[in-house]
């Protein structure tokens, strides 16, 4: 009776895990409502019931699958979120600088169209004004020198800049539409990765699961994980005057694994890293969005405001009247002409505290996953003797007797060279 209660409470939490991971899958990555999710989460709870109730082999894959989900899809989780953190903070706050420096550039360009206008143009007007002046005061008070002559000057300036206004307006519509489709675009990718990623993995599990399962239960020539069980049956063996492969040699220590154990090994050490590759890359990728983001920051600040204001044509435009043998008389005509208007300046932002708060939180869950995720082969052994113990024995018996079969190749291959030498050394004495 015992039992048939343990083994209902196993059934009732396993079956209870799965269907909360289910709903929140439902209702977060894919954006369905309660109306849906609740339904089909309560449709497949009612049949992974009646399966692991009544299946031995579905008990033991639900484990092993739930083990699975729990360190692969918490990782894929937390990969989203921090990639959804960069997202919507970095890379929009990027764009967002890149628009205001595009606002910026339309908006000197539109305040240099007044200047054009304005002091330039009227500037070289009256310089025009000047030298004609001159050149009249000259031809009458030297008529001797230049003769007589009727002088008569005109000046009508006139300004075309219908066209530049609209270039401008044509580039602000296309900024603003450009921008919006990067958006919509960036927008359009992180629903359809939220989508698909969850199916996938648990898809990608399901299978990994089951070949695991078959793998355990078909291959016993590739076992190197020491139980438990395993140093019962030498024990069992040893008292029986049976050959016992403890102690182990220190190679056979380094090739098979004690289970449970807090070493690391070579293979585990393979599995963090296969585990931890998709962390690293994102890593690097949020990395190098945060990068450019300070860039970026760095940039428009110290151009735009420590640089400010840029001057063009430093040097004086000087023009001289024609005094002949009077003192000459010097006008100035110059100007200044900032290169970036200070009411047309971006006002650029940085949100790196916004985003690496949460990224050092992220990341330190991460690296604990990528600790236990080393231990997974050791759990999914311990789950899957409890469920087949038959499975096990023979598992463990094969173990045991490829030991002893290393071990009496191993004495062999040490014991024919020195046989070979002390039969010379006796043909030498007898000879």
């Amino acid at each position: 009776m015992v039992g048939f209660s343990q083994v209902l409470g196993l059934v009732l939490g396993l079956c209870l895990m799965l269907a909360l991971l289910l709903l929140l899958a439902l209702h977060v990555p894919f954006l369905y409502g309660f109306e849906v999710s609740v339904p089909v989460t309560g449709v497949l709870w009612l049949c992974v019931t009646l399966a692991t109730c009544f299946s031995l082999r579905a008990r033991c894959f639900g484990i092993l699958l739930l083990i699975s989900i729990s360190l692969k899809e918490g990782r894929n989780l937390l990969i989203t979120a921090g990639t959804t953190a960069i997202v919507f903070l970095n890379i929009q706050n990027s764009l967002r600088n890149l628009r205001g420096l595009a606002k910026s550039l339309l908006c000197t360009m539109e305040e240099k169209l007044l200047d054009v206008d304005v002091s330039p143009l009227s500037n070289y007007i009256q310089l025009l004004k000047c030298v004609a002046s001159q050149l009249m005061q000259a031809i009458k008070e030297k008529p001797n020198v230049f003769g007589r002559y009727y002088t008569s000057f005109t000046l009508t300036p006139t300004v075309h800049s219908q066209n530049f206004k609209d270039k401008i307006a044509e580039a602000e519509r296309t900024l603003n539409k450009t921008t919006e489709n990067v958006l919509v675009a960036i927008d359009t990718a992180s629903s359809v990765a939220k989508i698909v990623s969850p199916a996938l993995g648990i898809l990608l599990l399901f299978v990994f699961t089951a070949l695991y399962l078959r793998r355990f239960r078909s291959d016993r020539e590739h076992n190197i994980f020491i139980t438990r069980n395993f140093l019962k049956y030498d024990e069992e063996q040893r008292l029986l005057g049976k050959p016992s492969v403890f102690p182990l040699s220190r190679k056979e220590s380094e090739r098979y694994i004690m289970v449970p154990s807090a070493r690391f090994t070579r293979r585990e050490a393979k599995t963090m890293l296969k585990f931890s590759f998709p962390i690293v890359t994102h890593s690097m990728t949020w990395m190098f969005f945060i990068g450019v983001d300070a860039l970026l920051f760095g940039f428009l600040t110290v151009s735009f405001f420590a640089s400010c204001p840029f001057l063009l044509g430093q040097k004086e435009i000087l023009v001289a009247g024609v005094g002949f043998n009077e003192d000459q008389k010097v006008y100035n005509f110059s100007y200044d002409v900032f290169i970036f208007e200070k009411k047309c300046l971006p006002a650029p932002e940085l949100w790196l505290y916004k985003s690496l708060m949460p990224l050092s939180g992220i990341l330190a869950l991460l690296v604990l996953l990528v600790v236990v995720s080393s231990k997974l082969d050791q759990l999914r052994v311990l789950v899957s003797e409890q469920f087949f113990a038959d499975v096990a024995e023979e598992r463990i018996a094969a173990l045991h007797a490829k030991i002893l079969s290393r071990r009496s190749k191993w004495k062999v291959q040490t014991i024919q060279p020195k046989t070979q030498h002390e039969e010379n050394s006796m043909k030498f004495v007898f000879s």
